[in-house]
């Protein structure tokens, strides 16, 4: 496929084109007059209702878009209750209830940041290294078309390959890694397998170009984190802050800490969000859910921060609808991206800058 084959950036979907389609450039923000237009009419779902583009880098760069969102469907790195392959669907289904427009920071996400949905990564079922592998692939096509990156997995495991990607790319820099999560994830291995969802910060520590002066975690509690997994990270000095100390300190003091540490004298970042870091109250639909978390204002909040600052690649894990009947995890999961993004929209007009 060539750049010639690539049609220009349009925000209308391909599942509303037609003789109903919209045609005047801010009706995906306002009320419909034609139809329903992006809103609801779900159709072939795209996250945030854009255009499908093809996960190649040409492809990306010939749209002109400056975010790609990936689905990975992807559950079998799982050392608990599986279900998370349906994240990305789930998501998507959460975004179409939503419009791209956010008053409180005054911005039309589609007309700023151009995004693009590039599809599901292909998985190989049993195969977690060759699936792995995909992953890295599809991230690395769309950083090099010039894209972030905002992913919605699949288990944990995911940011292995998705760390190694971005690190790959800055491979004559530095890269800074963030684990917002209920588990601390740092075992060596599990009973001999390095890449599971329990192993995230030591495969992002095994990179050449990321270690502890700019890795930073934050969520953990209760008892599923075993004492090798909080050795890792006190021997390599790795900043840790548990959710005692989120509540003692509060949530926007902790945030804007380890952000600062994963941007200090690095390129690039990378932030691995899990949803298990919210409490189950409010984020039944995960993999393992806990109590004692972050609450969904906290969460928007955390999102709103961190767009503050930017992410080259932006990772949700283990998103479960199907643990969910009331669909709010995802809902909560996509509120989480959306703020996110307007903040960052926000923050990049401030300082005079484009996407």
């Amino acid at each position: 496929m060539s750049e010639t084959d690539i049609r220009t950036w349009e925000f209308v979907p391909h599942q509303h084109q037609g003789p109903r389609r919209h045609l005047e450039a801010d009706d995906h923000i306002r009320s419909p007059r034609l139809h329903n237009g992006a809103f609801k009419a779900s159709g072939l779902a795209t996250f945030l209702g854009a255009p499908y583009c093809p996960p190649e880098r040409h492809a990306i760069r010939a749209m002109g878009a400056k975010i790609c969102f990936l689905g990975v469907p992807w559950d079998q790195g799982q050392m608990v209750r599986a279900g998370t392959s349906q994240g990305p669907a789930g998501l998507r289904e959460a975004s179409t209830q939503y419009f791209p427009y956010m008053f409180e920071y005054d911005v039309d996400l589609v007309s700023f940041f151009r995004p693009v949905d590039c599809g599901d990564v292909p998985v190989v079922p049993g195969n977690n290294d060759r699936s792995h592998e995909f992953i890295h692939q599809y991230i690395t096509e769309c950083l090099e078309g010039g894209a972030k990156v905002i992913f919605c997995g699949g288990d944990h495991s995911a940011p292995i390959p998705g760390a190694r990607a971005l690190s790959d790319f800055h491979r004559d820099g530095r890269i800074g890694y963030l684990h917002i999560d209920c588990h601390l994830d740092s075992a060596p291995d599990w009973g001999g397998i390095d890449n599971t969802n329990c192993s995230g910060p030591s495969r992002a520590f095994d990179l050449p170009n990321c270690d502890g002066a700019n890795m930073a975690h934050m969520g953990s509690r209760n008892g599923l984190n075993p004492k090798d997994w909080h050795d890792f990270f006190v021997d390599n000095e790795v900043r840790l802050i548990p959710m005692m100390e989120v509540v003692e300190r509060g949530i926007e003091r902790c945030t804007r800490e380890i952000f600062e540490i994963a941007w200090k004298g690095t390129d690039a970042v990378y932030c691995s969000w899990d949803t298990d870091s919210l409490d189950a109250g409010c984020m039944p639909g995960t993999t393992a859910p806990e109590c004692f978390g972050i609450k969904s204002r906290e969460a928007i909040q955390l999102a709103r921060i961190a767009g503050t600052y930017g992410a080259d690649v932006l990772e949700i894990s283990e998103l479960c609808p199907q643990f969910d009947v009331s669909q709010m995890s995802s809902k909560l999961a996509c509120c989480m991206i959306y703020h996110y993004l307007g903040s960052r929209a926000q923050t990049l007009q401030r300082q005079g800058r484009s996407a």
